[in-house]
């Protein structure tokens, strides 16, 4: 039996059609539970396969920080299967093995013209796999880093900014945009990054469908991966939707941003989003101009830490590559934590102190990240730190210094009349 499609005139056989929808309602097969997530487990497991995945992830961020860490979102942050390939090749899990489970195990491999079309796509579904397993096992680090590379990835935020924007964003008309015309309920705004905003999506992407990531049935991971393209899309959407609004009425904006502070020099507002992104690239900078400034050591040591001792723990968070996603976002904390409860520029003495001072809200969880971080640092450097700690008091010495060392980075990079702290 077979009717016509009226706008195709194109024969459609209902036999296809129902039994599209028999093998839906059929929806409970668990083949990528069954077959691949056993061999995700086994590879993520071992640590050196570990290791070369996390080489790839801080590779492919490295590879992009500038892009990512923007505050406008116009780059297109290209994504190549060769690159994804990388992840096959680190963890020794062949892509053809699951492009075979795909096809062969789950009730949608057949079918024709299924969306989502990722749900097909091997290093989506491997993807699928690894978060769930660091997830499973509270690897909050590098949970987090697998969700940045799926979502950056080829079938989402790449393939989403191309569908709103066809043409590259206009850099000029950006600015004005994301200073002016979008609020607080953006994640953009409140992140100040294109990577903080995706990041932010993805985490509540995480969390809200905890308990399908149990289950993970296929269909399961069909409305994970669903709901994950969704809520990246509708953030692009949302923003590109502001930009057309502005670019086609181009009289609401000026042609050109200015970092002069000349008052017959107009340049648009410098929201703190702006700041907090321009801030974080000089102290960056600064650091990679300056390497490690041992006049800062000093002023950061006390009674529980040595000079020299502040300067290998920060010679150890500074030299390790994988550590750079992590500097900038340290960086980027400090500034938006001092943004959000001071009034001032962080060229003032202000900033320090307020950096270095306890936080009355210590659940505060931008607070409890950066303790985090400096606390995953210090665990790793391998210094007197880890047969110290035991004692509160040289716990807290320890931290307070990265903190302060940073805070002075942070100033001297971005004080107008002098780079360098002067002790």
């Amino acid at each position: 039996m077979a009717i016509y499609d009226t706008y195709s005139n194109e024969r459609i056989e209902l036999s296809a059609v129902f039994n599209e929808i028999a093998v839906k309602y059929d929806a409970n097969t668990t083949g990528i539970k069954k077959k691949i997530y056993p061999l995700v487990e086994d590879s993520l497991k071992n640590s050196s396969r570990l290791s070369a995945y996390k080489r790839v992830v801080n590779d492919f961020i490295s590879y992009r920080t500038e892009d990512l860490y923007d505050s406008l979102p116009c780059a297109r942050l290209v994504c190549s299967e060769l690159e994804m390939d990388r992840t096959f090749d680190a963890l020794k899990i062949s892509k053809s093995f699951i492009a075979d489970v795909i096809l062969n195990d789950t009730y949608y491999g057949r079918i024709e013209h299924f969306s989502p079309l990722a749900a097909k796509h091997e290093f989506t579904i491997l993807m699928m796999n690894v978060i769930r397993y660091f997830a499973s096992k509270n690897m909050k680090k590098e949970c987090e880093l697998a969700l940045i590379h799926l979502a950056f990835s080829g079938k989402f935020y790449p393939s989403l900014h191309y569908r709103s924007y066809h043409i590259v964003p206009a850099r000029h008309v950006m600015e004005y945009v994301v200073n002016n015309e979008l609020s607080k309920k953006f994640d953009l705004t409140v992140q100040g990054s294109v990577i903080g905003a995706v990041k932010s999506v993805c985490s509540t992407w995480l969390d809200t469908y905890k308990d399908k990531f149990k289950s993970f049935t296929d269909d399961d991971i069909k409305y994970l991966i669903d709901q994950l393209y969704s809520r990246i899309g509708s953030f692009v959407k949302n923003i590109a939707s502001e930009y057309y609004k502005v670019y086609e009425n181009k009289d609401t904006y000026f042609a050109y941003y200015s970092d002069s502070n000349d008052p017959e020099d107009f340049h648009i507002a410098d929201n703190d989003s702006f700041k907090v992104s321009r801030y974080t690239e000089r102290a960056i900078n600064y650091i990679n101009t300056n390497g490690i400034d041992y006049r800062i050591c000093k002023a950061c040591s006390n009674g529980d830490i040595t000079p020299n001792e502040c300067k290998a723990v920060i010679e150890s968070i500074i030299s390790t590559r994988e550590n750079i996603p992590e500097i900038k976002e340290l960086i980027s904390l400090m500034i938006s934590l001092y943004f959000s409860s001071e009034s001032g520029d962080i060229s003032d003495i202000k900033f320090i102190t307020y950096t270095i001072s306890p936080k009355p809200n210590a659940k505060q969880k931008e607070i409890v990240r950066l303790k985090e971080i400096i606390e995953e640092w210090l665990c790793e450097s391998g210094t007197a730190y880890m047969r110290r700690r035991s004692r509160a008091a040289t716990k807290n010495a320890y931290e307070r210094a990265v903190r302060m060392y940073f805070a002075l980075t942070i100033h001297n990079a971005n004080r107008q009349n002098t780079s360098r702290y002067r002790s």
